[in-house]
């Protein structure tokens, strides 16, 4: 039986007309959720999205992730994006899935506000979610990036460990481990309320939080395993990904990212989610945390979580937040809740204002029918667009069986020029950010040498390549000798903040290509 805090004392008719009510008040939230994501309508892939979608093509292939395609990101991610690939060609059919994600991820909001809560309380959840989750602030609101997913599983980890579910909410908090390495954080304070936290004896329920939560890293781990790839698997999923989160300690950059982080983002986030953490505050205001207040401390203990993923390694990039918008979405339904029993028409207008703000702070980032200028406003310098023509100028040249590389992070290429990639690296940022030695790039050059692709592109963007070591110098370096002496200049995107659609730039006979220009694809083809 459910706790007596999740029970409803309304009667057969009167609750039967409130669920048809709420579950029309939900699916209005939820479209209004998919139109606040249509921000990113029209919009091309961004590096992460070509990332995972060129490794989930290479796995339905024949091939496997890690062994086949570089990946630092576990692998329910690349089976998420697998299972939307085969059920549409589109590129872009991941952000689809990303999009049931959300609204899943608000259903489960909704669930978790007890029965007993007023409408305005229980709606307010999803409502908060729909909004936070898109912000428009850089590659927060829009993509199919792992912490959409990691949200879905967070919030259905936390709807288990509010039902007393120990199993099945460290079930899908292994899930959320096996989407990102980060949500770790997330799974050790569900076990935190779920185990530590409980009334009752708290043995069995560590054993079954511990049976559920390795449940799918056991799985994954059995299945690279039996595929003879192991070894790939751990090193760039888990070993290899704990040496990227420490490289800014590595580099000595964590000052240039904390001020660009300070000035930049954090402003944005503040400004946009006011209302939500007005209302979270509100509603810890004079309480305790404890099994009385469960909604209250799971919010909390969550939030901290949450924050704690983002943090870690320091890049501060926008979209690593997005795993905050569920607590603090639940923390403002808390709030709300506070203010119904006395102040009904409060509590619905803190509802809308939930609903309605980040829309009304910054309409032309959601609304604008220019997909180009929503994109240049939230990601340029991203050569998006460019990725894109250049992808597809590719794929009108190619012949079957050519291959791609690219030097830069743009993973895109691949998948709008419908070719294969030429190594396992679709893009170089682990051979000129953060290699272990030199061995990686001489492999990497190796192949290419063996084997030399039909085109090869070659960014200039130095946010594309990121090289701060030596090594990534030399690997640069000898990329540009190996093109000098097998490849011809074909042309090139630049990138500019320019409304025009961007063009390829075809090279004329004698012209030779500026390798220290910055914001270009270069294109060059095999002799």
């Amino acid at each position: 039986m459910p706790p007596r805090w999740l029970s409803s004392s309304l009667s057969p008719s009167r609750a039967h007309r409130r669920s048809v009510l709420l579950a029309a008040a939900l699916a209005a939230l939820g479209g209004w959720h998919l139109l606040l994501r249509g921000q990113g309508r029209g919009v091309p892939l961004i590096c992460d999205e070509g990332e995972y979608a060129v490794a989930a093509r290479v796995w339905s292939s024949g091939g496997l992730p890690y062994r086949d395609a570089f990946s630092q990101k576990p692998p329910m991610i690349l089976f998420i994006y697998r299972a939307a690939s085969a059920l549409s060609s589109s590129p872009e059919s991941p952000r689809a899935a990303a999009a049931v994600a959300g609204l899943l991820t608000m259903l489960a909001m909704f669930l978790c506000a007890p029965r007993a809560w007023s409408a305005a309380g229980r709606l307010a959840g999803p409502a908060a979610f729909a909004a936070l989750s898109a912000i428009p602030v850089g590659d927060f609101g829009f993509p199919a990036n792992t912490e959409t997913f990691v949200n879905l599983f967070a919030a259905l980890s936390a709807l288990a460990v509010l039902r007393d579910a120990p199993f099945w909410a460290g079930l899908a908090a292994g899930a959320a481990l096996t989407t990102k390495q980060t949500a770790a954080w997330i799974a050790l304070g569900f076990w935190a309320i779920a185990v530590v936290g409980r009334r009752g004896p708290r043995a069995r329920a560590a054993l079954r939080y511990a049976a559920g939560a390795a449940i799918f890293p056991a799985t994954w781990a059995a299945y690279f395993a039996a595929r003879g790839a192991w070894g790939y698997y751990w090193s760039q999923a888990w070993s290899g990904n704990a040496r990227y989160a420490s490289v800014l300690l590595m580099t000595g950059a964590i000052g240039s990212q904390l001020r660009w982080f300070a000035t930049s983002i954090a402003p944005k986030f503040l400004i946009f989610s006011l209302p939500a953490l007005g209302l979270a505050g509100w509603s810890l205001r004079g309480l305790k945390a404890g099994p009385e207040r469960p909604a209250e401390t799971l919010a909390v203990v969550w939030f901290g979580a949450a924050i704690a993923a983002a943090l870690t390694g320091l890049f501060l990039f926008p979209h690593y937040f997005v795993v905050a918008a569920p607590p603090l979405a639940l923390a403002a339904a808390c709030g709300v809740e506070r203010l119904a029993p006395r102040r009904r028409r409060a509590a619905w207008t803190a509802l809308a204002a939930l609903a309605l703000w980040p829309a009304a702070m910054s309409p032309a980032l959601f609304f604008s029918p220019d997909a180009r200028a929503r994109g240049l406003a939230l990601l340029y310098p991203n050569p998006l667009f460019e990725t894109k023509v250049l992808g597809e100028e590719i794929g009108r040249h190619a012949a079957p069986g050519d291959r791609l590389h690219v030097f830069g992070s743009e993973s895109a290429l691949f998948v709008y020029s419908g070719l294969a990639p030429a190594t396992r690296h679709t893009y170089c940022y682990a051979l000129t950010l953060f290699p272990k030695d030199a061995s990686g790039w001489h492999k990497e050059m190796a192949a290419l040498a063996a084997s030399p692709p039909h085109f090869v592109v070659f960014s200039t963007q130095r946010l594309s390549t990121i090289i701060t070591s030596r090594l990534g110098q030399a690997y640069r370096d000898a990329m540009i000798a190996f093109l000098a002496g097998r490849y011809r200049y074909d042309g090139a995107m630049i990138v500019r903040p320019s409304l025009a659609v961007p063009a390829y730039k075809p090279a004329s006979a004698r012209e030779l290509p500026s390798f220290a220009a910055q914001d270009r694809l270069l294109l060059f083809v095999r002799r």
